[in-house]
């Protein structure tokens, strides 16, 4: 897991791929036109956190998760998030190809978790609109921006998948019931609709509105279509 500054200072032995990727990442999240300003705000305080998965090996993923989640709840006045960059594949891939290899992550993740996952206090079900993807007893939002984004422009930055990672503890100010969440979010949908001349993805919506599911959000249609069917993650039970 990296800073910005260690990216930058060379600290440590990085794939020219990756610092060419988050200087891509950096131009465009600084960009006074960025829709989500609390993303802007965080990659100039250094709030943020990096890492990097090469030839798709996510064997040290559930790891470095562990770790960002540490860092998080020891500091939990700052916005963290933990940007994971995937090198470029060496062919393009369809839409189909990332948001399936998103879901197996995302399984892995689950399959790989030392903690239980507390049903009493997180739900289980996908299609429960309080459900939330808990890693380490954290609820987490994560969100795929990958090269397949041909019309949901603000989850393309470039060659590279990233998935990016936050803990639901950093909206606790800014929930789409409040009066400050309202206005953030608004601000948010004006500038990815002035940059994707399309409407507001329809699965958008506020945590725990019943008629919105946080799964559908995390790889949401590369369209104005509201996504069908069941969510393929599954959640599996530890045995004691």
């Amino acid at each position: 897991m990296l800073t910005k500054n260690e990216i930058k200072q060379d600290l440590f032995t990085i794939p020219s791929w990756f610092k060419m990727a988050h200087q891509n990442w950096e131009n465009i999240i600084l960009q006074k036109d960025f829709p989500c300003h609390f993303g802007t705000i965080a990659e100039k305080m250094g709030h943020l956190r990096y890492s990097y998965i090469e030839n798709n090996d996510i064997s040290g993923l559930p790891n470095t998760l562990r770790e960002f989640l540490t860092l998080s709840r020891t500091f939990t006045h700052c916005r963290h998030a933990l940007v994971v960059f995937f090198e470029p594949e060496l062919q393009s891939k369809s839409f189909e190809y990332y948001q399936d290899f998103f879901w197996k992550i995302i399984q892995f993740l689950h399959e790989h978790d030392d903690k239980e996952w507390i049903e009493e206090d997180f739900p289980t079900n996908p299609d429960d609109p309080n459900w939330e993807f808990v890693f380490d007893g954290d609820p987490i939002f994560i969100s795929a921006n990958m090269p397949a984004y041909k019309q949901r422009i603000t989850r393309n930055f470039g060659q590279c998948l990233i998935l990016i990672f936050q803990p639901r503890r950093i909206f606790s100010d800014i929930s789409h019931t409040s009066k400050q969440g309202k206005k953030a979010i608004h601000l948010i949908r004006s500038k990815v609709e002035a940059i994707e001349h399309l409407p507001i993805h329809p699965d958008l919506g506020g945590f725990g509105d019943p008629s919105k599911r946080e799964w559908k959000q995390y790889v949401i249609t590369d369209d104005y279509t509201s996504r069908d069917g069941q969510c393929p993650f599954h959640y599996t039970r530890r045995r004691k």
